[in-house]
């Protein structure tokens, strides 16, 4: 009977429990179709990709491409190789293989979830309070003495950035890969946090202390720290790298890779960009990207006691840390918030790098990147971890080693003409000498006079060394620079050889000191090692008429970092008559080839 539920004229106790139950399934078929509406978004935006080619780019995608049906274009990146196609979600499995049918196209993927931090406004805050723990923490206020500095541009890619905030500083080009447009505004408040802490530390220091030189370029890529996509991330960096930027911040990820993010990741460092992206909050080990590519410079977070933010991610691609708890920073519409996260400490360091840059914009990109690596202060266990990478980043520690560095490289453009290098000592009248190989926690730089007595390999030597896991590293030179060393094979004397340890501790050494030892060197740097096993003055190396070595750069095995470098003839602190310990390496710049000879274990030349 049309429209009746059951079929019987009299409503019966049965026929009512069945309407029940129908009902009830009926309720339950609505309340899943809506769970799985929310789990499920209606489109899905997938990444298409052309192939790689033998110039180093990516196959042109054309302008007219015969797609499927039911999607559309999205985005574009010719330098990148892709395009990016929203469709239904329900047809995603379907469609992808219909586009790899396609000649031109070699790979597709569903485009990443990216996400950000969160901050709250705070109306108890009136100023950019500049003494906050975290900039006293990591040297903000000290002060450093340089008052030049050049040109420098940090990108940062987030939410966009409030440009008329007074803590913000000069704001410049930029793009919103969300309405597709030059005004990238921030309307969530993240991306402004950023910019003002990187404009306070390289910004507003360099006003007060050495001049502005800082541009900020914001790249907007979402919403709010929930909205954001791996395919924007991809063309902000590309972008961000094309306009010229310096140094490149992002501070977002997620969980999932995206090829388009790593090609980006290296069209930006072929560019000689600095990039930076925090680590990510979820207290977790797991994959986080793009923080997770070696060319990127991942970012944790610590609290004012210098452990590891309770929300801080860690792994092996942690580099460095910095303050990322209780920040205060500007807010859109001329206000100032207080956040955690880590990319409140990638700003951080974005900021010292950006300082550290204009300082010294003779540092490559690589070189400041070991500039950040050496001067971290060391936290958790010795040498880099997993939790803290190598360490705190300071301003302080930064400038000087910056500072160091950039003297070795003007110490290369230093010439002598009709000499060759050659470090003599004569021989002695003993031939066998026992001696002990002290070794500091952490790096060593080591060397031996003479050969061993007994023959011993490294893997001997080094028996009752617990050296971490760490290789045993000897530097080659040339196109070979560091490998590793042979364990089966014994030290080699005067080699400069890289020792891990994770203690003070010593090694007994006999050594044979008849007969002569010549070791190779040529024009540049050279690691080699003392030729005698006292302690000897720079100055005292032996040289004749042809033959001089313009700087030496001793490692501090305690410190674990580069001693000041000794300059030949120079006083004060680049001084010559500075100790060569017996035993270590140490770096040295010839002005030709040439050759080391040892021929004793005296200091007798």
């Amino acid at each position: 009977m049309v429209g009746r539920s059951c079929e019987c004229l009299n409503v019966s106790d049965s026929c009512s429990s069945l309407r029940l139950v129908t009902g009830i399934i009926l309720l339950l078929s609505v309340l899943t179709g809506l769970v799985l509406a929310d789990d499920e978004p209606s489109s899905v935006r997938l990444i298409v990709y052309s192939a790689s080619n033998a110039s180093g780019g990516y196959d042109p995608v054309p302008p007219d491409v015969n797609l499927p049906e039911n999607m559309s274009f999205s985005l574009r990146s010719p330098e990148l190789g892709f395009i990016a196609l929203d469709i239904a979600s329900n047809k995603t499995k379907f469609i992808t293989n219909e586009l790899l049918n396609i000649p031109w196209v070699t790979e597709v993927e569903v485009d990443a979830e990216r996400f950000s931090g969160r901050i709250e406004k705070d109306e108890l805050i009136n100023n950019s309070s500049p003494d906050q723990w975290a900039f006293s923490r990591i040297g903000i206020n000290s002060e450093h003495g340089k008052k030049n500095l050049s040109p420098c541009s940090v990108a940062i890619i987030d939410t966009g950035t409030d440009s008329n905030h007074p803590n913000v500083g000069m704001v410049i080009s930029g793009y919103d890969w969300v309405d597709q447009d030059s005004k990238p505004e921030d309307s969530d408040g993240h991306g402004t946090a950023l910019s003002s802490i990187v404009s306070m530390i390289a910004d507003n220091a360099s006003s007060s202390k050495y001049g502005s030189s800082l541009s900020i370029i914001p790249e907007r890529i979402g919403v709010d720290g929930t909205m954001m996509s791996a395919s924007c991330s991809a063309l902000a960096i590309a972008h961000a790298s094309d306009l010229g930027a310096d140094i490149i911040l992002m501070g977002y990820g997620g969980s999932k890779p995206s090829l388009a993010e790593e090609r980006a990741i290296q069209y930006a460092t072929e560019k000689g960009c600095v990039l930076i992206a925090s680590a990510g909050n979820e207290d977790s080990n797991t994959m986080h990207f793009p923080s997770d590519n070696f060319e990127v410079i991942s970012v944790g977070s610590v609290a004012k006691s210098d452990g590891l933010s309770y929300f801080s991610n860690y792994g092996i691609y942690t580099e460095l840390v910095a303050p990322g708890e209780e920040i205060i920073s500007a807010c859109p519409n001329l206000s100032y918030c207080k956040g955690s996260g880590t990319s409140f400490a990638a700003a951080e360091v974005a900021g010292i790098t950006a300082l550290v840059h204009a300082a010294y914009p003779g540092l490559s990109s690589d070189e400041i990147r070991q500039v950040l690596q050496s001067s971290a202060i060391d936290l958790g266990r010795v040498g880099r971890d997993i939790y803290y990478g190598y360490g705190l980043v300071t301003l302080p520690g930064a400038i000087q080693a910056a500072e160091s560095l950039t003297l070795q490289k003007t110490l290369k453009a230093f010439s002598m003409n009709n000499m060759t290098p050659e470090i003599r000592r004569n021989g002695g009248f003993q031939n066998t000498t026992i001696h002990s190989l002290s070794l500091s926690p952490g790096w060593n730089f080591v060397s031996i006079p003479a050969p061993l007595k007994s023959k011993k390999t490294c893997r001997d030597l080094f028996s009752k060394i617990n050296t971490d896991s760490h290789t045993i590293w000897s530097y080659e030179g040339g196109n070979s620079g560091w490998v590793p060393h042979d364990p089966d094979k014994t030290l080699p004397p005067l080699h400069g050889i890289l020792v891990y340890s994770d203690k003070v501790t010593s090694v007994p050494l006999v050594l044979d000191t008849k007969g002569t030892i010549t070791m190779n060197v040529t024009k540049g740097w050279n690691l080699v090692g003392s030729p005698v096993h006292t302690i000897m003055s720079a100055r005292e190396l032996p040289f004749g008429d042809r033959f001089s070595w313009v700087s030496i750069l001793p490692f501090n095995a305690t410190n674990q970092q580069y001693d000041p470098a000794i300059i030949r003839g120079a006083n004060g602190r680049y001084g010559d008559d500075r100790n060569i310990q017996p035993f270590s390496a140490f770096w040295t710049y010839l002005n030709s080839d040439g050759f080391l000879v040892s021929s004793s274990g005296s200091k007798s030349f």
